[in-house]
């Protein structure tokens, strides 16, 4: 959601969306080819939370980054193969003491070659837009990227842009484990190419979330890399009670003016209508799955970090 709305910025924002990800190598040429092609291939919802899909909607640029990289270095390439999770493990941070050289050099470059062609079909797609008068903001747009894994990796982001802006969004841990299983059972099944047991999909589920939210931690704990001018905390129940309060917040910690009226930005109407529109949206509801005690114990454990660092109780909140 969090996404999507920073997305409606698109005089701010330039996106990675679907089709970009799906057609990494070719989309620049093949766009309208391909949606015409391919237009009735998607379901208008996403199966894990019934939010809207289409190809021209954001998406997590990993996926395009994966795929230019041939499947080799990227952590999602373990959810073809679940039971070599461990081999795949390594990328979720890419922190080089942890990968070899050339599998950096590899990630790094596919990743550049994905947001370059972003870039250039921006400025094409401008270029187009200008000469019809239809775009108030000029040239560049500032990328805006979204993948869970890039949690992690905050000081490679820092390394490849210094200038780079984070918005980090948070829930209850034991939320965000029903939510990791519902993935699961919506989602990582079409891709599975090993099946794996329940016990590895929950184990998948608890590394993830120990890597990434570790290494975060550590980087916040750095004001030298994560500082109030360069990073936005929200808490998903923030966002999802008053979306529109949430994304000025965001705005102005980081000094972005589209909601000052000199700027006579076209965003907050656009955020405004979204938002009326999402309060029919409902959010998942994880009823029908039961966590056991020992799991809960668990999870509370191996989780601690979120639980103390971002000011959860541990208490389950059913109990």
């Amino acid at each position: 959601m969090l996404h999507s709305l920073l997305a409606l910025d698109n005089e701010r924002f330039a996106i990675c969306d679907t089709f970009m990800v799906g057609f990494p190598h070719c989309f620049l040429w093949f766009e309208s080819i391909g949606k015409l092609l391919f237009s009735g291939i998607l379901s208008d919802k996403r199966p894990m939370d019934n939010m809207k899909l289409h190809f021209d909607l954001p998406q997590e640029d990993e996926l395009g980054t994966n795929l230019l990289s041939g499947f080799r270095v990227s952590p999602y390439t373990s959810l073809l193969f679940l039971k070599d999770e461990a081999t795949y493990r390594k990328y979720q941070c890419l922190r080089p003491e942890d990968v070899s050289e050339q599998d950096l050099t590899l990630w790094t470059d596919s990743f550049w070659k994905l947001l370059w062609k972003i870039k250039v079909r921006d400025l094409l797609r401008q270029r187009s837009n200008s000469a019809t008068k239809t775009r108030r903001r000029t040239v560049p747009r500032q990328l805006l990227l979204k993948s869970p894994c890039h949690t992690g990796r905050v000081r490679l982001v820092l390394k490849l842009f210094p200038n780079a802006k984070f918005v980090f969004i948070h829930r209850n841990p034991y939320e965000v484990f029903l939510s990791g299983v519902h993935m699961a059972e919506t989602t990582y099944g079409w891709m599975f190419l090993q099946q794996p047991t329940n016990e590895e999909m929950q184990e998948y589920i608890l590394l993830q979330g120990e890597i990434l939210h570790g290494e975060y931690f550590a980087c916040r704990s750095d004001k030298k890399l994560l500082h109030q001018d360069n990073c936005v905390e929200v808490s998903f129940e923030e966002l999802t009670k008053d979306p529109a309060l949430c994304i000025r917040r965001i705005y102005g910690q980081l000094g972005f003016d589209s909601f000052d009226p000199v700027v006579e930005s076209l965003y907050p109407d656009r955020l405004q209508k979204e938002c009326e529109e999402l309060k029919d949206y409902h959010r998942n509801k994880f009823n029908h799955i039961v966590l056991d005690d020992k799991l809960k114990e668990i999870i509370k454990n191996r989780w601690k970090d979120q639980f103390d660092i971002l000011g959860y109780s541990k208490d389950y909140p059913n109990d």
